[in-house]
């Protein structure tokens, strides 16, 4: 990598965060962190900044917190330092073709998929939802739709078994960091060239809501082990019991057995829910205002959970 490059960098996301992070352990510093405004968040709506916002103040790195890219104040300083090329990762705003004019060697896209599959926000969500095998790490120059500019460099991902949003997040991540190290020197040098991508084969997220999480027990259990992978943190895989959101933590696929979709029984001293194919075993849940238990701990202060029909 050029060792003296000089770059915008955009994010907001605690993902964007950790490639910055990288960056800066690897000795390059942006002249510029661009991030969206602080939000107010908790009971008390205090203005939080986001995690790039926070990385660039713990390292006094000069930071520009936007609500608007549009505006000729702000775009005149995101050009300063003219520097030649900008690294987005999870900046969450689309970008106008005036931002995208300002840099000679554009734009380079860090995007968690391999696209064209799974364009858009959530694309490690969509990956473990649907039950992908592998996924990946896209460096795409971005143009004026969402992902679709052409790749400059890609590398491959399986998906374990085991995995979920966090764990497959924090593997792809360090792989953005190693691609960028190994690309961007080459790509700047202009011994890379970048190869368009297949429009026909393309896929789409969208940006997850808690609905996502509402397990529909007429589903296989593997599905629904798979969304509650996929959406841990946030939304979780939950349903609704006696009035309440019921939040499960822990889950596991009993592939053999053959209860009735939505009937929680005990099987082997293990709490298990039919679904359309197979049951889904509980090893910890959460209910609405109190904390994570175990199924044990949950079920000695709630046995008549046990024979509740949790088809909505």
């Amino acid at each position: 990598m050029i060792s003296d490059l000089k770059f915008v960098y955009y994010g907001t996301s605690e993902f964007s965060a950790v490639i910055l992070s990288g960056l800066l352990q690897a000795g390059f510093k942006p002249s510029l962190v661009v991030s969206t405004e602080p939000k107010p968040a908790g009971r008390s709506l205090k203005l939080v900044p986001t995690p790039v916002s926070a990385l660039a103040q713990e390292k006094n790195l000069p930071l520009l917190e936007v609500k608007t890219l549009r505006s000729p104040e702000v775009q005149e300083r995101l050009t300063s330092g003219q520097e030649p090329v900008a690294i987005l990762a999870a900046f969450g705003k689309i970008l106008p073709k005036s931002v995208l004019d300002l840099y000679p060697k554009g734009i380079v896209n860090v995007h968690p998929s391999l696209l064209p599959l799974y364009r858009g926000p959530a694309p490690i969500q969509y990956a473990l939802r649907d039950g992908a095998r592998e996924t990946g790490v896209s460096l795409v120059i971005l143009d004026e739709e969402v992902d679709h500019g052409p790749v400059l460099a890609q590398e491959k991902c399986d998906i374990t078994a085991t995995d979920d949003t966090p764990t497959l997040s924090k593997k792809l991540v360090e792989m953005s960091v190693k691609l960028l190290l190994s690309t961007l020197s080459s790509y700047l040098l202009g011994s890379l060239s970048t190869t368009p991508q297949d429009h026909t084969r393309a896929t789409f997220t969208k940006m997850i809501r808690r609905e996502d999480g509402k397990a529909d027990f007429t589903k296989s259990a593997t599905e629904l082990d798979r969304q509650r992978r996929a959406f841990i943190p946030w939304p979780g895989l939950w349903t609704i019991w006696q009035g309440k959101r019921l939040k499960f933590i822990d889950t596991a696929v009993l592939s053999d057995y053959a209860g009735q979709p939505g009937r929680v029984e005990l099987k082997d001293s293990r709490l298990v829910i039919g679904c359309g194919m197979g049951g889904l075993v509980i090893h910890s849940l959460q209910l609405e205002g109190s904390k994570p238990l175990s199924s044990d701990e949950f079920l000695r202060g709630y046995p008549k959970f046990v024979g509740a029909n949790l088809i909505i």
